[in-house]
C-alpha cells in the first residue's frame, strides 16, 4: 500500500515538474510572440496570443493526441493550407516562420502537450471564428462564446459527420429567416422603420419597404426608388453625415426579379435574404 502511495506522489511530482519546465520553455522560447495575456494595446502584438491559438487548434484538432501531433508538425512546417486561425489573422500578422533549431523536438512535445492542458483559459471569449474547410462533430462542441448554440447535428443536413461550408451557410441563412419571421409574428419586423432595443441600433439606417413604396400602394416603381434615396442622401448631409456608399446601392433592377416595372413585397424580401447571404459568404471566406 505504501509502495502505490509513494508511487502515485512520484508521478504527480513528476508531472508538476514536466508542466513547469514545459512552461519555462514557452517563456523562454514563445510567449515573445504568443502572449499569454492580452495587452492594454494590442497594436504591440506581433502574433496572435496563446489563447485564441489554442482556441482555433482544439476546434479543429479536440483531442490532445491530435492537438499536439498538429502543434509539433505545424511550428516545424508551417504554412497557409494547415492554418487554424483566421484567415485575417494570417493577413494581420503573416505565417509564422519555422521554429526549427529555435526548439527541440522533444521540447516542442512537452510544451504543445502544456498548452492543451493549459489554454484557452476559463473564460475566454474570442472575437469570432472562421470556419475553415470542414469542422468535424467534437470540434463544433467545443466552440466558444455560444450560450444557446446549436446541435452539431442541426448543422449536418446530410449526415455525414462533418460540416460543409454549403452546409453551415445553409444552416445559417435558414436561421436568420426563422429569426426574421419570429420577429414579424411579435411586430419587430421593422417595416414601420421603428426596432426596438439592439435592432434598433442595427437596422435604424436600413431602408424598408414602407420606407419606398411612397404612395403606399403596395410596390414599389424605379421613380419611387431614386426619390427615397435622394430624399435619404439629402437628410443624411444636412446633419453631417453623408452617405459614402451610395454609388454602390443596389439597382432597381436587381430587385425587380421579373422584370415588370415594380417591385413587391416578396421580390423585396427574397432580394434582402439573398443579399444578407452574399454578406455572409464573404465574411467567411
Amino acid at each position: 500500500m505504501k509502495s502505490i502511495l509513494l508511487m502515485s506522489l512520484f508521478g504527480a511530482t513528476m508531472s508538476l515538474f514536466a508542466s513547469s519546465s514545459a512552461e519555462s520553455v514557452f517563456d523562454a522560447k514563445c510567449a515573445m510572440c504568443h502572449m499569454k495575456t492580452i495587452p492594454v494595446d494590442k497594436s504591440t502584438m506581433i502574433a496572435p496570443p496563446v489563447n485564441g491559438v489554442m482556441r482555433h487548434v482544439k476546434m479543429r484538432y479536440p483531442t490532445k493526441q491530435e492537438s499536439v501531433a498538429f502543434i509539433v508538425e505545424y511550428v516545424q512546417n508551417p504554412s497557409k493550407t494547415k492554418a487554424v486561425c483566421m484567415k485575417q489573422k494570417i493577413a494581420r500578422f503573416g505565417l509564422m516562420p519555422s521554429q526549427k533549431g529555435n526548439i527541440s523536438p522533444k521540447e516542442l512535445q512537452e510544451v504543445a502537450a502544456w498548452m492543451f492542458d493549459t489554454y484557452p483559459t476559463a473564460g475566454f471569449r474570442g472575437q469570432g471564428m472562421m470556419m475553415q474547410g470542414n469542422m468535424g462533430k467534437k470540434g463544433m462542441r467545443n466552440m466558444c462564446g455560444m450560450k444557446h448554440r446549436p446541435t452539431f447535428e442541426m448543422f449536418d443536413s446530410n449526415g455525414d459527420g462533418v460540416i460543409s461550408k454549403k452546409e453551415f451557410y445553409a444552416f445559417q441563412n435558414s436561421r436568420m429567416a426563422k429569426r426574421m419571421a419570429n420577429r414579424s409574428k411579435r411586430g419587430m419586423s421593422c417595416s414601420n422603420g421603428s426596432c426596438p432595443g439592439m435592432m434598433k441600433k442595427g437596422m435604424k439606417n436600413r431602408s424598408t419597404f414602407r420606407n419606398l413604396d411612397l404612395n403606399n400602394d403596395g410596390v414599389i416603381t424605379k421613380d419611387e426608388l431614386l426619390k427615397a434615396r435622394a430624399d435619404k442622401q439629402a437628410k443624411r448631409k444636412a446633419q453631417g453625415m453623408p452617405m459614402k456608399n451610395a454609388n454602390n446601392a443596389p439597382s432597381f433592377e436587381s430587385m425587380d426579379s421579373n422584370g415588370d416595372g415594380k417591385i413587391t413585397k416578396k421580390e423585396f424580401s427574397d432580394f434582402q435574404a439573398k443579399h444578407r447571404m452574399q454578406a455572409m459568404k464573404k465574411a467567411f471566406n
